[in-house]
């Protein structure tokens, strides 16, 4: 009876740790290190610029930036290109702060309109903050503003953006509070006299899971800025979490109804494990993440802290498989002003009408000469600035086969 016991515990255990991800990754790594010229600069000044975010207009070729010029606040800067990225040229806007990062979104309008809508956030005092354009960056409508009652403050608003099926254009957003819990509100036209709609934000909700466990893990965890991936028939959603408390790998949950409802977060892979997850899909099917990797519970990882990406498919993500190839863009080296590693890779990311896949970050891309940094084995990098990367879908699927660009993997 003892021995039967011990067998049943044995293959217990098994399955438990069968069932438990991958804290490195074994898919191969593409380094486009020695591609410099896939990237180029956006903007550099001699002090700090981060944190962009991108949109691009329906005629394929324009896009707008948005980004500040400190740490996750500063001074508001936007910048439009008309020819896909080829040139970046500075937008007039009314000189103003940002408080937290400014992220920017495309809002699809009645009579084939199109919107430009910038949302940022006061963090401390739970306010909500956007305004709009309707006519490519050119003009912007007032700040509006809504003071939210029940966050315990507002972090990344809004850190990802879906439209909600209905007879009326409407979309739902989430961002997160101190205390790691994800909220989403939804975005609504509102009809003005003899001018363009107006947009107002209501129906603030408390993303709640479909057990009681599943919201003691998202805290546990400390789940935050959460990235949309939308399955290609437009009928399921996943968000990508930052596991901010550092206790697990990155995690994901699904919905079904919009973000009405959600599944249980549960661990990803290694291979996507990091911060600020961004995604496109590509017109085969599958879907390309960009993310900083950060993943401190795998020991040795080589792109720890440096600015990847994740090819893979939604079905990937729903089977907890490790995906098909990881890149690592660009080598982040040691934050300029601090003892931190890894201050990059919150991204803009568009697919171009040629398939090609535009992404922009920050990061500090440059090696200060002769400088160390307590937490980088390279060295401490000059003050980070804004790198706009185009890839080819196809030529990343070439490299991925190719033992000359591959990093080797991390050991189990």
């Amino acid at each position: 009876m003892r021995l039967v016991a011990l067998l049943v515990l044995g293959l217990i255990a098994h399955h438990t740790s069968a069932q438990e991800p991958r804290r490195d990754f074994s898919i191969p790594m593409v380094d486009l290190m020695k591609e410099d010229s896939l990237f180029t600069t956006v903007e550099r000044r001699p002090s700090y610029l981060g944190h962009p975010s991108t949109v691009l207009l329906r005629d394929g070729k324009t896009l707008v930036v948005a980004y500040p010029d400190g740490h996750g606040r500063g001074n508001l800067i936007l910048r439009r290109s008309i020819d896909a990225g080829a040139s970046w040229q500075p937008l007039p806007v009314k000189a103003q702060r940002v408080e937290e990062t400014p992220v920017l979104y495309r809002l699809d309008l009645p009579a084939g309109r199109e919107r430009i809508l910038l949302v940022t956030c006061q963090p401390s005092k739970s306010i909500i903050e956007w305004m709009w354009s309707d006519d490519r960056g050119d003009t912007w409508s007032e700040r509006q503003q809504w003071k939210l009652e029940g966050p315990k403050g507002i972090i990344v608003a809004l850190a990802s953006l879906w439209p909600v099926p209905g007879d009326q254009p409407g979309w739902r957003g989430v961002f997160h509070d101190f205390a790691f819990d994800n909220w989403t509100v939804d975005l609504r036209l509102e009809a003005t006299t003899g001018g363009a709609p107006a947009l107002r934000f209501d129906h603030l909700r408390r993303m709640e899971f479909t057990t009681p466990a599943g919201r003691t893990a998202a805290n546990r965890a400390g789940l935050c800025e959460a990235g949309l991936v939308t399955r290609t028939d437009g009928k399921r959603i996943a968000l990508l979490f930052r596991p901010e408390k550092r206790l697990t790998n990155s995690m994901v949950a699904f919905s079904d109804d919009a973000g009405l409802t959600w599944t249980d977060p549960r661990e990803l892979p290694g291979a996507l494990t990091g911060h600020r997850h961004e995604s496109v899909n590509l017109p085969d099917g599958r879907t390309l993440v960009f993310m900083r990797d950060y993943s401190p519970l795998n020991k040795g990882n080589p792109s720890h802290g440096d600015w990847v990406a994740w090819m893979g498919t939604f079905a990937d993500l729903e089977a907890g498989r490790e995906g098909q190839y990881r890149l690592r863009l660009r080598r982040n080296y040691g934050n300029s002003t601090n003892s931190n590693i890894g201050d990059c890779g919150y991204s803009g990311v568009e697919l171009l009408p040629n398939g090609q896949v535009l992404a922009l970050t920050y990061g500090h891309w440059i090696l200060a000469p002769g400088a160390t940094h307590p937490n980088h084995p390279d060295g401490r990098g000059m003050p980070p600035f804004i790198l706009q990367a185009k890839l080819d879908p196809k030529q990343l699927d070439a490299w991925a086969k190719d033992p000359a660009y591959l990093i080797k993997p991390t050991a189990r």
